[in-house]
């Protein structure tokens, strides 16, 4: 063996096939956990009874869950299904004005709302204790909050935020306004539909982010574009 062969790395195998393997697997200890919950409850749930469920090693759920917290937060992943979403939340850094922006944000975060109301749902009725729950509500606020800081960023290196507001506060007031709690609130008990919720989560986020003489100013630049248009046309 030469000393080039020696010292050349081997490159990384991918297979399509393993790869969709795995997701298959992934899919069976999530749908088994979900049984699993709904059947035992979580107080009698394990990682092993899971992995009974779903027919793998116990290892193969340890390795995709890592504890009993970690199966409810695998099975919250799966009731949000972000690929559904994916096309509005890539598009909303591609919006022109602050206008469109915050209409495309408030239209993201009611989907991601949406969704996630369901996997809290189906644990609070199988009896997940609260300080498991409330610590994955916690991590799943903390992590919406990372995410509308860097909405709210690029809002601001784009000259979209009102005059005065930091990025600290806008981020603070987006983050509360899009709360899970304020949407089980008027979508579950209210009865509000996901539209009017969209709607009026719009409203509130282009008051609260955006300045009045910016959105006259769009309009402005909206009107002038028409009006150029128009005199090419005639």
């Amino acid at each position: 063996m030469s000393a080039q062969e020696k010292t050349t790395p081997k490159r990384a195998y991918h297979s399509p096939r393993r790869q969709e393997q795995a997701t298959h697997t992934r899919e069976r200890i999530i749908q088994a956990a979900i049984r699993q919950l709904n059947e035992k409850g979580y107080a009698n749930m394990s990682l092993d009874s899971i992995a009974k469920e779903a027919g793998v090693a116990s290892q193969t759920v340890y390795a995709v869950c890592g504890s009993k917290k970690g199966a409810l937060a695998r099975i919250l992943e799966s009731t949000v299904a972000e690929q559904k979403y994916d096309k509005i939340r890539d598009s909303i850094p591609q919006m022109k004005t602050g206008e469109e922006r915050v209409k495309t944000m408030a239209r993201f975060h009611s989907l991601m709302q949406h969704n996630s109301a369901s996997g809290f749902a189906l644990m609070r009725g199988a009896g997940v204790i609260s300080p498991e729950l409330a610590e994955l509500e916690k991590d799943n606020d903390m992590m919406l909050y990372e995410k509308s800081l860097q909405s709210i960023q690029h809002m601001a290196d784009n000259g979209m935020l009102k005059k005065g507001l930091s990025v600290e506060e806008a981020t603070d007031l987006y983050w509360a306004y899009l709360a899970p709690g304020i949407y089980r609130r008027l979508v579950l008990v209210r009865g509000w539909s996901i539209e009017k919720y969209t709607e009026q989560m719009a409203r509130i986020l282009k008051f609260l982010l955006l300045d009045d003489d910016q959105e006259a100013s769009e309009d402005g630049d909206q009107a002038a574009s028409s009006d150029v248009k128009t005199d090419k046309n005639e």
